[in-house]
């Protein structure tokens, strides 16, 4: 995914007048890592945790935002410290119960942080890639389960990859 499209995706959520600390679990090759650079306020950080963070420990820092590159699965426990925000980015729809990773991610978030899932809209498995989907009816009902507040869709765009759309999603705490 390119960076502007990665951008549209997170919307206008970040607050670009205050230095913020954002989390991209999940983060993979870093494709929101750096989309939060490009929204983010000048010495914000970004914590980018994968279980294989290897390829995001190239990202150079960019707009004077600054990445910090952690190991973690969001599965496990992971040695994290309080965010202003997290974002996931296709990556719950790997857990077979998204209930207790959402409650693992969501205890780093701020009360009244915020909360950007992206997931493929489909109900429809595609396995190994996609094996359990979080369409966005899923999401607005996963999101009160884990003490967060009604949902709201801030973008879709289209998929290359067998889906109609990609969504993103904005929950507070």
């Amino acid at each position: 995914m390119d960076t502007a499209t990665a951008v549209s995706l997170l919307g206008n959520i970040a607050d670009q007048e205050q230095s913020q600390t954002w989390a991209d679990i999940g983060a993979g090759t870093g494709a929101f890592t750096v989309a939060l650079q490009e929204v983010l306020a000048s010495s914000s950080v970004v914590w980018a945790v994968d279980k294989n963070p290897h390829v995001l420990w190239n990202l150079p820092a960019q707009n004077g935002v600054n990445i910090r590159v952690e190991e973690g699965n969001f599965e496990r426990n992971m040695e994290l410290t309080d965010f202003d925000g997290i974002v996931m980015a296709n990556a719950l729809h790997y857990a077979a119960d998204p209930i207790p990773v959402l409650q693992n991610v969501l205890q780093h978030l701020k009360p009244g942080g915020a909360f950007i899932l992206i997931e493929y809209d489909s109900d429809k498995p595609n396995p190994p890639w996609v094996p359990y989907p979080i369409s966005w009816a899923k999401f607005q009902e996963l999101a009160p389960q884990v003490g967060l507040q009604t949902p709201e869709k801030i973008h879709q765009v289209s998929s290359r990859y067998g889906y109609d759309y990609i969504y993103s999603a904005v929950a507070y705490k």
